[in-house]
């Protein structure tokens, strides 16, 4: 939920800042951070995770240090801009290179005073045997409802691991790495924030693990999403639970369709705002519901009623309200726009159980509203046409522009090209 200020004054923001014009009343929206904030900071490594807990204690912990090279060149200029000289916690999330490349460098570099948690087991890659070497001396296996007090009321819980009883073991089959994610929930007053890397919900023939690890999220403010918004994470019984009104995603240049449709549009419709570090190479979704950072991204709050995403505030919500009825959300099934790339015309089609008054809206790349028609939706196959005209009826550029379908069974978003 956002501040007291409206909904629309928060879109009024974020389209301002796709369009690179920030009106001069919004300019001291965000509130200077305090001594008694909590910052959790996504550190823009590119495709892979890092992020930085800093508790008002003066604690920290570092949660995954990404690729190799990315803790030399990234994650310790940081952590040293930031005052962080020395960590008094690190977690691996799990084995694969883009969460723990960076982590034997950055502890080499940046002593770490408490413990260097991870799964336990092992892993057969040079990645891991750097990792497991530089840690040694600190190194210890996280358990299930594990609480690590940072101080000043900052509280992490390890929620899960290794498949959180859903998986046998041993826990070294490189196949399942994902499965065996470390889940954290980090709690401070009222604020509820979840990251749990790669965590899989079934998608791509991974196993659900996320399903399991639902109930003991429970109601969130934000949700790191897992897997960089992969087909494998973020499946509708977890959304469902979590009810995260604010959604992150760590991504970079990637090659996976990171973050894919699907995720981003399961997550608008679960009610997230989404907020990612870079644009990836995956889908997107309009200005109203996600905003591109393009580089470190802040969470702060005081735990009291408000937090920040990157400067823009949010109310924390403390109401337990009851799950939202999406069924009609999840009964419409967009099917993309034919063809694409396109000239001059395109066909988007869907496929929805009910009918009735909808709205297509075409974006260009940087968030200005191009085009806007209403027309009446039918249950079942629908199309809708644009000819690649502004709402002036006058032709437009050649270039990449984003479609927002808004019907009575839902919304959905997709990416087309128009080629001249």
């Amino acid at each position: 939920m956002q501040l007291a200020s409206s909904r629309a004054a928060f879109l009024a923001v974020c389209t301002s800042l796709f369009l690179g014009v920030l009106p001069c009343s919004l300019l001291c929206i965000t509130p200077a951070m305090a001594a008694d904030d909590l910052i959790i900071t996504l550190i823009d490594i590119g495709q892979g995770d890092s992020t930085l807990i800093q508790s008002p204690s003066g604690r920290t912990m570092l949660f995954d240090g990404g690729k190799n090279g990315r803790g030399t060149s990234v994650v310790i200029p940081f952590l040293q801009s930031v005052g962080v000289d020395t960590l008094d916690y690190m977690v691996a999330s799990h084995y694969h290179d883009d969460h723990i490349g960076g982590l034997d460098e950055v502890i080499n570099a940046i002593p770490v005073r408490e413990a260097a948690y991870d799964r336990g087991w092992t892993y057969g890659t040079q990645s891991y045997a750097s990792y497991a070497s530089a840690v040694a001396s600190k190194r210890q296996t996280i358990e299930p409802g594990q609480v690590i007090d940072m101080g000043a009321g900052v509280i992490v819980t390890c929620l899960a691991l290794n498949g959180n009883n859903q998986l046998s073991p041993p826990f070294n089959n490189s196949s399942e790495e994902n499965e065996y994610d470390i889940c954290l929930l980090i709690e401070y007053g009222g604020f509820d924030y979840f990251q749990a890397g790669d965590l899989t919900g079934g998608g791509l023939s991974y196993d659900d693990i996320e399903t399991s690890v639902a109930s003991l999220v429970g109601d969130i403010d934000v949700y790191h999403v897992s897997h960089h918004g992969s087909n494998s994470s973020s499946n509708a019984a977890f959304m469902q639970a979590v009810q995260a009104e604010v959604s992150v995603i760590s991504v970079g240049n990637n090659g996976y369709g990171h973050p894919a449709q699907p995720v981003l549009d399961r997550l608008v419709q679960y009610g997230s705002f989404v907020y990612q570090t870079e644009e990836g190479d995956g889908g997107t979704l309009p200005p109203q519901d996600l905003r591109v950072v393009g580089g470190h991204m802040a969470i702060v709050t005081d735990g009291n009623a408000t937090y920040t995403v990157d400067g823009d505030p949010w109310n924390i919500d403390e109401d337990n309200l009851s799950p939202v009825n999406h069924s009609l959300a999840l009964a419409l099934n967009v099917m993309g726009n034919f063809p694409n790339p396109f000239n001059p015309a395109t066909e988007i089609r869907f496929d929805s159980e009910v009918g009735g008054s909808s709205q297509l809206a075409v974006y260009d790349v940087k968030g200005r509203l191009v085009y806007a028609d209403e027309f009446m939706a039918q249950a079942g196959l629908n199309s809708v046409m644009w000819r690649g005209l502004d709402s002036r009826g006058l032709r437009v550029s050649g270039g990449v522009y984003l479609y927002l379908l808004e019907t009575p069974a839902g919304r959905g978003t997709g990416r087309m090209v128009m080629v001249k």
